[in-house]
């Protein structure tokens, strides 16, 4: 039995299971309607919240059902599917339901915060996705996903604006449940053509990303374009109606984190064709607009160089170094210009990596500081999460790093920063990071980290410790 067709069956089986649970709990939509209808106003917004719990609690079970399934199948596990049977040696002919792909992210987070200031805070969250996907039908794909996440406790910690007592510390993984992707493309002759709410990362996340390492991802009403027509040249253009944040659906966010509409253009230019050497230049007009405003709005240009110089068949030298020049733009109400630097040497033994690097966001003398409001920012600057906004005087990092192989197919990948302003005095504070990952199987994965954050003049110490499974198919 090929690998493609035991997938089929175990989801055949999963669906079986969810179908069922469904089927048992009686919340179907016109029974919701009707007793919506009947009830006074101020008891049907209740009702339809716990309907709505109800159901998302109904997705985690049958999604916790498609997680055993990740289990058993990295361990010799397969479920049976007895209608399902070919003739021996009789090739099938491919249907139109083969080109329907369902799809299944789950990850499970436990996630700690001792900040000076405020009260600890602690986050047990759960959050699936799950989608089914249209593969290539003559050129045309698609894609429709749903996301959910829920918490064990909404009061236990601060989910940014959105839920949580004010004196808790934050953790930005608010309950939510709303369409997270929906998108139709189209590709021929080297060029792919998407529309719809859809993912977008670009480069190192720098500057576009998906906010990966929250529960809850950030997503894109919009329309992309790329071409690969000339050997080693890749051509991207992304027109973004909105910015769909992190911050969810279920309860309303603050005015400075509800999602951004307005009409940015990104254009990304990438050259591999030299030896050890990417060149990528581009130029993104940020048209963001929310409830606080358009001071977020802004012009950046800016290009990289990045490549590895292989020293024999054991070493080689990784290396970055990126300049951006970034300006107010469109409706902001600032008027300021800033530069970023960021540079990474490194080496590379058999697995094992280490280097130092040095980033700097620079400010225009209190008038605006560099900024990346569409970035993946817990990537950069730190796990602690302290610089997730560039403060005024501007941000300097330098940091050390190390990745280390470690028994079981584990990696163990510490890292030091020191933090200041752009004026080179690194009297911010500094920060230790240490982070372990388990491949457990081709489906589940395991993931642990611990960040310090040592303050000196900028803002107050900060624990974080979190653990959390993933599994996905």
């Amino acid at each position: 039995m090929s690998a493609d067709h035991a997938g089929d069956e175990r989801f055949e089986g999963v669906h079986r299971v969810r179908a069922q649970s469904v089927a048992r709990s009686g919340l179907t939509a016109e029974a919701i309607t009707m007793e919506a209808r009947i009830m006074p106003k101020k008891g049907r917004s209740a009702l339809l919240r716990e309907r709505s719990i109800a159901r998302l609690c109904l997705t985690f079970a049958g999604s916790a059902a498609l997680a055993w399934q990740c289990v058993t199948a990295g361990v010799g596990g397969e479920v049976e599917n007895p209608s399902a049977e070919s003739p021996v040696g009789v090739p099938s002919e491919r249907t139109i339901g083969d080109y329907f792909k369902p799809l299944v992210d789950i990850r499970g987070r436990y996630e700690y915060v001792d900040e000076d200031g405020l009260d600890d805070a602690w986050a047990a969250t759960l959050r699936a996705r799950l989608g089914l996907m249209l593969e290539n039908l003559g050129g045309f794909s698609a894609l429709a996903e749903l996301e959910g996440t829920i918490a064990a406790d909404r009061n236990s910690y601060r989910a940014a604006s959105v839920h949580g007592p004010a004196s808790k510390a934050v953790i930005a993984d608010p309950e939510s449940f709303e369409l997270n992707q929906i998108w139709a493309a189209y590709s021929a002759l080297d060029t792919a053509a998407k529309a719809g709410r859809q993912r977008i990362i670009l480069d190192n996340h720098r500057f576009v990303g998906n906010v990966g390492w929250r529960q809850n991802e950030q997503t894109f009403d919009a329309l992309t374009l790329s071409n690969s027509s000339i050997d080693d040249l890749t051509l991207y253009y992304a027109y973004i109606h909105r910015t769909n944040r992190i911050f969810g659906s279920q309860d309303r966010a603050a005015a400075g984190q509800s999602d951004f509409l307005g009409d940015t253009s990104l254009l990304n230019v990438r050259y591999s064709g030299w030896s050890w050497t990417t060149l990528t230049l581009y130029g993104y007009w940020m048209d963001l607009e929310n409830d606080a405003g358009s001071s977020e709005s802004n012009r950046t240009l800016g290009l990289s160089l990045q490549g590895a110089i292989p020293l024999d068949e054991d070493w080689k030298l990784p290396w970055h170094l990126e300049y951006v020049f970034q300006s107010d733009a469109f409706d902001s109400a600032l008027d300021y210009s800033a530069h970023y630097l960021h540079a990474v040497f490194g080496a590379d033994y058999k697995g094992t990596a280490f280097g130092a690097g040095f980033e700097m966001l620079g400010s225009d003398g209190g008038n605006g500081a560099f900024r990346t409001p569409l970035a993946t920012l817990h990537k950069f600057n730190g796990f602690a999460d302290q610089f997730l906004s560039t403060p005024e005087e501007g941000l300097q990092d330098l940091y050390l790093y190390v990745a280390i192989p470690l028994p079981w197919q584990m990696q163990l990948r510490p890292a030091l920063h020191w933090f200041g302003d752009d004026g080179g005095s690194f009297d911010y504070g500094k920060e230790i990071d240490l982070e372990l990952a388990k491949k457990l199987n081709d489906h589940l994965s395991f993931l642990a980290k611990y960040a310090y954050y040592d303050a000196d003049e900028y803002k107050t110490d900060k624990h974080l410790f979190s653990i959390e499974f993933d599994c996905k198919f």
